[in-house]
């Protein structure tokens, strides 16, 4: 009985190799056994297989229909083995014989194993640079860029970037610094890839730079503590570097200005360190030493006296004035409005019923019946007025808080209206002579639909003013006309203008008002944590004119 002979179409070659697949996601791909009638010697079939490690192929013997009863052998087995039914697996790069034998049936096939081709290398197909776009930033200040690049297969890779930019500097690693040249620069990354991303920035313009007062008349040898503020293009009102310089008469580079002892009109004149923006402020110097009550008098009235916005990371003094400290609160980069430090108020949380502290006492180094206070207050997101009690807010008083000789005291205290609304309520008080009067209330003032609103930063305004002086021994005496406002967010939250309040002792005229502290008591206390800010605080020798 001859063996029989079985004819077929030879596949295409890509069709036996699977043309066209990942190997990064199926390295390997079986191959199909191409029957033919090839090689078909009296010897008997001999057919030639390569395969790539991992590869298998299932052999069709060439001369017979048979798929049982056979035998199937691997002269090695470490280079290619093969199973019951004929499955050739290729194990290792090296060449066998695999045998296939029963009946009638004789053949020899020759397998050659080769390495697996490597697969591709990864390519970026896209490059971003972040951030994209929208990067604002005052001179000298920084913001880092960072390479974003999507691979071909999927993963992440080290990719080297150069970088570049049109205006300011940048570092090899990224970091931008905005120069003194305001306008519109971009920022240029460029992959080893061979892709390009760019990004923008805005540099500001310092807009406006203005000292205050603008006018002052002092006497010879006074001092004056001038202030400035800059208003910058994209609305930041953050100081830039700045110089002070006088036309006669000293000025430090703190702003406080001692007047010459030669009589005229002088300026004090300050600049921006690294640009061309300037404001001046004129100032009259008379004959004498001018004299007040409790001190001598060195400023027309509603000049700004003092200014602190923490930014040198401490609490600071001038023409008098002066932090006097407490272990709470503390100067912080936690938060700030301008600049990086801010004063922070910490309320721990305690069970119902406890209380929190947290006080700054200042003395303004001057008595002054009437005065004028702004500062920015940060009211945490998670404020709550816990139970009907009043916490501190601003606290007034000559020298000794609690009141001495009938001495006149102002305070503004919150008290609950629900948990997350407070209104402020405003007293004055002659604690001697055990009498409480002209208080008054505002409406809803902090709350999440109220003028001072949790969660951002609020301007407050204070100004006080005592009545005209009024004699407990003289009937009829002074005037009712003591002034009391608040405002938050320049809107006028409490007005009280035919006040009776001043100080009650014919041996304190004119020395009304020197000490004061921010925050303080929390009577209601808080449930969690809860941290307050405040930060670029001013006072004013009279009214600032608001």
């Amino acid at each position: 009985m001859f063996p029989l002979k079985r004819y077929a179409f030879a596949l295409p070659l890509c069709a036996l190799a699977a043309c066209g697949s990942d190997r990064s996601v199926n390295p390997v791909v079986d191959k199909v056994d191409a029957v033919n009638d090839a090689g078909i010697t009296s010897a008997g079939v001999v057919a030639s297989y390569t395969l790539e490690v991992g590869q298998r192929v299932t052999i069709k013997p060439r001369t017979t229909t048979r798929t049982s009863r056979l035998r199937w052998s691997s002269n090695n087995a470490d280079v290619a083995s093969v199973n019951s039914t004929g499955t050739v697996t290729a194990n290792s790069t090296g060449t066998a014989t695999v045998t296939v034998s029963g009946g009638w049936v004789a053949e020899n096939y020759t397998v050659v194993v080769t390495a697996p081709a490597p697969p591709p290398a990864p390519t970026v197909t896209a490059f971003t640079l972040q951030p994209a776009a929208g990067v604002s930033l005052l001179p000298g200040q920084t913001q880092q860029f960072a390479p974003a690049a999507t691979w071909s297969d999927g993963q992440q890779y080290p990719l080297s970037v150069t970088y570049s930019a049109t205006g300011g500097t940048i570092s090899s690693t990224g970091l931008f610094t905005a120069g003194s040249t305001a306008g519109r620069f971009s920022v240029i990354a460029t992959c080893v890839c061979g892709l390009v991303a760019t990004s923008t920035v805005d540099v500001a313009q310092l807009t406006t730079l203005r000292i205050s007062p603008k006018t002052v008349t002092l006497a010879a040898g006074a001092t004056q503590q001038f202030a400035t503020t800059a208003l910058w293009s994209t609305g930041a009102t953050t100081l830039p570097p700045i110089s002070y310089s006088a036309s006669l008469g000293t000025v430090s580079q703190s702003g406080l200005y001692t007047a010459p002892s030669t009589a005229g009109t002088y300026r004090v004149i300050v600049a921006h360190a690294n640009g061309s923006a300037r404001d001046t402020a004129v100032v009259t110097v008379g004959g004498g030493t001018g004299t007040g009550g409790g001190g001598t008098t060195t400023t027309q009235a509603g000049a700004m006296f003092f200014s602190d916005n923490f930014d040198n990371g401490q609490r600071n003094s001038a023409n008098g004035f002066r932090w006097l400290g407490a272990t709470e609160p503390t100067i912080s980069t936690e938060r700030a409005f301008s600049g990086s430090y801010a004063m922070r108020f910490q309320f721990n949380g305690s069970a119902p019923g406890g209380q929190a502290w947290s006080e700054e006492r200042f003395d303004m180094g001057r008595y002054l019946s009437e005065l004028g206070m702004e500062y920015m207050l940060y009211v945490p997101a998670n404020y709550k007025h816990r139970i009907n009690s009043n916490n501190k807010f601003l606290i007034l008083w000559r020298d000794v808080y609690g009141g001495t000789s009938g001495t006149l005291e102002v305070s503004a205290e919150t008290w609950r209206i629900s948990d997350t609304e407070s209104r402020i309520q405003f007293g004055s008080t002659w604690t001697n002579y055990n009498w409480t009067g002209n208080t008054g209330t505002s409406g809803t003032v902090i709350g999440p639909n109220s003028a001072m609103k949790p969660g951002q930063w609020n301007r407050i305004r204070f100004y006080v003013k005592a009545a005209t002086y009024r004699s407990a021994f003289i009937e009829n005496s002074g005037a009712a006309d003591g002034v009391m406002k608040m405002w938050v967010n320049n809107e006028l939250v409490y007005s009280k203008t035919n006040g009776d309040f001043n100080n009650f002792d014919r041996n304190v005229v004119g020395t009304t008002l020197r000490n004061g502290y921010l925050m303080g008591y929390q009577n209601s206390g808080f449930d969690q944590l809860t941290v307050f800010f405040i930060d670029d605080v001013k006072f004013f020798q009279g009214n600032p004119g608001w």
